[in-house]
C-alpha cells in the first residue's frame, strides 16, 4: 500500500512550533492508521534532545529519525542562518535533495502534504503536480510575494512580480489548497483570482497540551515570544511603549534579522533574551498574563503569526500589535482574546493599557481562551480536519 507524505523544513526534534504542528498532524494520521512519513530538513533551530529519539546519519545526504512512531527523512542540512543571501542558498540546497528524494520515491506515495515555509516550496508542490503527477495538498501559511513587496525587503520588483505569478500558478495547480484564516481565502479569489472550490480554511493550533495553570493577572508584565524579524516590526512597538511612558514590563524572547537593534533599547523594564526551549520559556513566563503578537502593519492577510495558538495553549491574554484588518486581529477580535493595538493611534495604544488595568476585563478574557481552547482551535478538531482531505 502506498504511504502518505508530509514535507515540511522544519519537524521535531526541532523546537519550533511550526514543525512540533506539522509533527503533530503526521502523528494524528498515524493514529488513523495511515501510512504516513515525513521528508524535512535536519534542525534549523534548537533540539529538544531529551524528548525524541536520535537523528541517525543515513549517508552524507540524509539522516532519519522518529516521532510517535512517524518516520522521518531528514535532509542533512546547517542551521538556519539570519543572513538573507545565505538563507536562499540554504534553501536551494534543501530544495536540491528534497527533489531528489521525491523523484527517487515517487512509486512510494500517493499523495503529499506541502507545508509552505520556505516560500519556494511553490515550486516543489509544482513539481510533485506536474511531474510526479502525485495529488498534491498545499498549506500555504504566508503570502511571501506580497510581504516582500509591502516591506520592501528587496529592491527588485520584477523578481518579485515573477515569483508572485509562479506562486499563483502553483497554487492553482493543486489538488487542495490550504489556507490559515478566512481572510486570506477571500484575498486569494479576489487578488489572485484563484477558485473558491479547493480552498480549504483550516486554522493553526498549538501542537502543545493545554495548560492548566493560569496567570497572575496582577502581574503588569508581558512577554514576547519568537523571530525577531522585520515583519514582526516587535521595535517601534517598543518605541511606542517608550514614547508613552508604558509602566509594564517586557521580556522578549527569540533571535533574528533585528535582533541587534532590539537589544539596544534595553532596561530596567525591557528585557531581551536568546531563544529559549519552550519548556523553559513556559517555566520563565507562567505567571505573566499577557503575551505579545507583533505583526508590521502593512501586513493584513499576507500573514499570521503561528505563536499566537501556543500562547493561548498557556492561557495567555493577547496583546495584538498589528494592523486592525489584518486576520490576527480578526481572529482576536471575533473571539474576545485580548486587544488589538494599532501603532499610529495614540488613543488605541493608551486605551489598550487602560483596559489591562481591569481585573473585571481580564479574567472574561481568560475565560474566553478557555473556550476558544476546548471548541475553535483543538488540535483533535484541526487533525480531523487535515485528514478529511485524503
Amino acid at each position: 500500500m502506498k504511504k502518505v507524505l508530509f514535507h515540511s523544513l522544519t519537524i521535531p526534534p526541532d523546537n519550533v512550533s511550526t514543525g512540533m504542528l506539522v509533527g503533530e498532524i503526521a502523528a494524528g494520521f498515524k493514529k488513523q492508521n495511515v501510512e504516513v512519513e515525513v521528508l524535512a530538513s535536519t534542525p534549523q533551530y534548537n533540539v529538544l534532545n531529551n524528548e525524541f529519539t536520535t537523528i541517525t546519519k543515513i549517508n552524507k545526504n540524509y539522516s532519519e529519525s522518529e516521532y510517535k512512531n512517524v518516520r522521518i527523512v531528514h535532509i542533512n542540512s546547517k542551521k538556519k542562518s539570519h543572513k538573507e543571501g545565505k538563507r536562499i542558498f540554504q534553501w536551494a540546497h534543501f530544495h536540491y535533495y528534497s527533489l531528489l528524494f521525491l523523484y527517487k520515491s515517487r512509486n512510494d506515495y500517493e499523495q503529499i502534504f506541502i507545508f509552505s515555509y520556505p516560500p519556494t516550496m511553490n515550486i516543489v508542490s509544482l513539481f510533485v503536480k506536474k511531474v510526479l503527477k502525485l495529488k498534491v495538498n498545499y498549506s500555504v501559511w504566508e503570502l511571501y510575494p506580497e510581504i516582500a513587496s509591502e516591506l520592501k525587503l528587496f529592491n527588485l520588483p520584477i523578481l518579485i512580480s515573477i515569483f508572485k505569478k509562479l506562486d499563483t500558478y502553483s497554487m492553482k495547480n493543486t489538488d487542495n489548497l490550504i489556507v490559515n484564516s478566512p481572510e486570506l481565502k477571500e484575498y486569494l479569489i479576489d487578488k489572485r483570482k484563484l477558485s473558491n472550490k479547493n480552498i480549504n480554511v483550516i486554522t493553526h493550533f498549538s501542537p502543545y497540551e493545554i495548560s492548566s495553570k493560569l496567570p497572575n493577572l496582577q502581574l503588569k508584565k508581558m512577554f514576547y515570544a519568537g523571530n525577531l524579524g522585520k515583519p514582526q516590526n516587535l521595535e517601534k512597538f517598543i518605541q511606542t511603549m517608550l514614547d508613552n511612558n508604558i509602566d509594564w514590563m517586557l521580556d522578549i524572547y527569540g533571535a533574528g534579522t533585528e535582533y541587534e537593534k532590539i537589544k539596544d533599547y534595553e532596561n530596567d523594564n525591557i528585557t531581551l533574551n536568546s531563544h529559549i526551549s519552550r519548556q523553559e520559556l513556559i517555566t520563565n513566563v507562567s505567571d505573566l498574563p499577557v503575551a505579545v503578537v507583533s505583526l508590521d502593519s502593512r501586513i493584513t492577510v499576507e500573514g499570521f503569526p503561528g505563536k499566537t495558538f501556543d500562547y493561548l495553549s498557556m492561557n495567555k491574554i493577547l496583546l495584538s500589535v498589528s494592523n486592525k484588518d489584518s486576520a490576527v486581529a480578526q481572529f482576536i477580535n471575533k473571539h474576545n482574546l485580548g486587544i488589538n493595538i494599532e501603532l499610529d493611534s495614540k488613543k488605541s495604544f493608551l486605551d489598550a493599557f487602560e483596559k489591562l488595568a481591569s481585573l473585571e476585563y481580564l479574567k472574561q478574557t481568560i475565560s474566553n481562551i478557555k473556550k476558544v481552547n476546548e471548541n475553535q482551535i483543538s488540535k483533535s478538531k484541526i487533525i480531523n480536519d487535515y485528514f478529511e482531505l485524503l
